[in-house]
Order: structure tokens, then sequence, then C-alpha cells
């Protein structure tokens, strides 16, 4: 799988922009604020349809614009494949060679995205929200079915809700229909507990052995599931039915479940150092790549945001050597200096200065910088 050639119209600062990609690796280079991550933030959104960085897809837009597009030329499994998205005031819609989709969900998956960026630390350090959103995204990409779980529990949850909040302002002690609605939600939070505790399973095997090989040592990366309800669903929720009409919310559910990280036994988060937190994290991205090779047999493309300059020597040449022949990658960064192309065989550069954009050749690029 790689992207061949990118065109983008008013995302972001870029009135127009149009590239042909290396289907080995591209790194782009230029100062803060010239539009490098724009490029990748791109390629994510045409992959996942939403942004990494953004609650407000408008945001996107070009600002005195009425739309943003992104349409792409793919190579998968030997065949290539037309891919856009626009985004506008209306919403998003997703087209394939030229057809618009009815829905996104029918789109997601096509082209499987990677993104490792410095904001990535908060999967360790931030809140459970932030984890619950990586579970999501990851497991979204390569299965329909547990898209059509989530968008189910989640459509189920606001109607929960709703109710409860009917339910404050109403003397009435029947609870037959929070009882149906509590049920259908069981059903869809069973079958998303299990999915979502497969996928850490098969990502921990990956992560624990690509931590060690990047750490030089024999330490256990370990990864726990943390859900709200421990056993009985059913059981939980109901308890939990006088308190949820006080307070007009479902206090128990995957909304609520969240993930720790540990060295042993020893918990990352609390305990852990920057050089921990960044090896946890990079070998969770890298377990991802081998998780959706595994599912689809295909490669996602990596996008690699300004992070080589956060990692030290070791852990830049274990990530370029992990890669190597696997993925197309998307390298940004403020100077070319901080990336050993030694370890790369094949790439191309692009220079970027207020968000235009040229291929530079290894004599341009060397005495540019």
């Amino acid at each position: 799988m790689n992207v061949k050639k990118l065109n983008l119209t008013n995302f972001r600062n870029y009135i127009a922009f149009s590239s042909n990609f290396s289907d080995s690796t591209n790194i782009f280079i230029g100062k803060n604020a010239q539009g490098k991550t724009s490029i990748l933030e791109s390629l994510y959104v045409l992959g996942l349809t939403k942004s990494h960085k953004l609650n407000k897809e408008r945001d996107l837009i070009r600002i005195g614009t009425e739309y943003a597009k992104i349409n792409a030329l793919i190579n998968l499994n030997d065949k290539d494949i037309e891919l856009d998205i626009v985004v506008s005031k209306a919403g998003k819609k997703a087209k394939y060679n030229q057809i618009e989709l009815e829905r996104l969900s029918d789109y997601i998956g096509i082209l499987n995205v990677v993104m490792f960026a410095p904001e990535d630390l908060d999967l360790v350090k931030g809140n459970p929200q932030t984890r619950r959103k990586f579970l999501d995204l990851e497991l979204g990409q390569i299965s329909k079915e547990y898209l059509y779980n989530l968008q189910n529990y989640r459509k189920i949850l606001k109607q929960r809700n709703d109710l409860l909040k009917t339910l404050q302002t109403k003397n009435d002690n029947d609870l037959l229909l929070l009882d149906i609605i509590t049920d259908q939600l069981v059903g869809f939070m069973k079958m998303i507990v299990k999915q979502r505790q497969e996928f850490l399973e098969i990502i921990k095997k990956h992560a624990d052995r690509i931590y060690k090989n990047i750490s030089s040592s024999e330490d256990n990366f370990v990864i726990k599931y943390l859900p709200s309800i421990k056993k009985d669903f059913k059981k939980e929720l109901s308890n939990k039915y006088q308190y949820d009409i006080i307070t007009g919310t479902t206090n128990l559910g995957i909304h609520r479940d969240d993930i720790e990280f540990f060295i042993n036994k020893t918990p990352i988060k609390t305990h852990g150092s920057q050089g921990e937190m960044r090896t946890a994290v990079l070998s969770i991205k890298l377990a991802l790549i081998d998780f959706i090779h595994q599912f689809t047999n295909n490669y996602p493309i990596l996008l690699l945001d300004d992070v080589l300059s956060e990692l030290d020597k070791d852990r830049q040449n274990s990530l370029l050597e992990y890669i190597k022949d696997k993925t197309q990658t998307f390298i940004t960064s403020t100077d070319i200096n901080e990336i050993n192309t030694e370890r790369i065989q094949k790439f191309k550069v692009f220079i970027i200065e207020n968000g235009a954009i040229k291929e530079s050749d290894k004599n341009e690029w060397q005495l540019w910088f």
C-alpha cells in the first residue's frame, strides 16, 4: 500500500498543493509553521476521515473558502485507486474512484494509517479519554464490525442518558423502559469489550517484543485493560439506576473504561521516565504496523510528525531499521541533520517554505542546510 500522488485544495494554509511521492520514504523539511504537518494531517484525514489534532473539522478548511478537498491516487494490491475526502460546513463526503459512498464507515479502512507525533506521549500520561480514542480509531480502521458496534453503542447510550434526564423530573418508579434500553446497551457493550481485549492482547505481544529490542533489556512491557464493569454488566448497571438518574448520565460502561501500561509491574504513567514513556509509545505504534499487516495483509502508511528529533540515536535507529522495507513513510523535521538518512535506503526530500513545496535532490538539500 502506498500513496502515489496527493492533491490538496483549500486545505489548512494550502490554496493548492500537488506532489508525487516515493513509495519508500518522503522527508519534508522546513521551519515551524510552514505547512509540513498539514501534509501529514491531510494523509491522516484521507485514511481515517478525521484529524488527529482538531475537534472542529471545519478548521481544516482554509479561511475564506467554503470547502477543503483531499484527493489522492493510491496503490493497493497492485491496483491504482483514487480517493477523495471533501470537508465543508455541511459535513464530510468520501469518494472511491469518483463514486460517492453513502456512509463514511464504508470508506474507513481503505487506506490504513499509523501516526506518531510528540503529543502521542499523552497515550501514556494523558487522560482516559485519549486512550479510549486510541482504541476506537485503531480498531475502527480494520474492523467494520467494531465500527458498527461502537456506533450503535453510542446511539443507545445517548437514548439512555436522555431517558435518565427525563426520569429526573418524573415521579415515576416504572423503570421498564430503562431496563429495555439497558439490555440493548449491554449487548453491544459485551461485544466491544471482547474486541478491545482481543486487540490489546495482540498489540501487547508485538509491543513487548519491540520494547525489549529498542530498550536492549529483558523488561516486560505490559498492557492492561481496565473495565469499569468487572463481571455482570446488567447487574452492575442496574445497581446504579438511582445514581444514574440523579446525575442524568450513565456512569458505567465502555465509555468509562481505560488502559494502563507497565514495565514489569511498575506503572509507566506515574513512575516511568520520559525515555521509558517514549519507548513505550514507540513500541505501541510499531506494534500497530504489525497488527494491521496481520489482519489486512498490507502495511499501513506511517506518518512521523517531528518525532525523530525527540528520539535519541539508538531509538531513532531502531525505528528506522524496524520500518525498513515495510511501510511507505512520511517524515517532517526542521533539520535534515536530525534524521539518520544513512539508515534509509530510498527517499525523497521536499523543502517547504511559506506553504510552497519543492522537491530537492541530495546536493540541493545539503547546500540548503
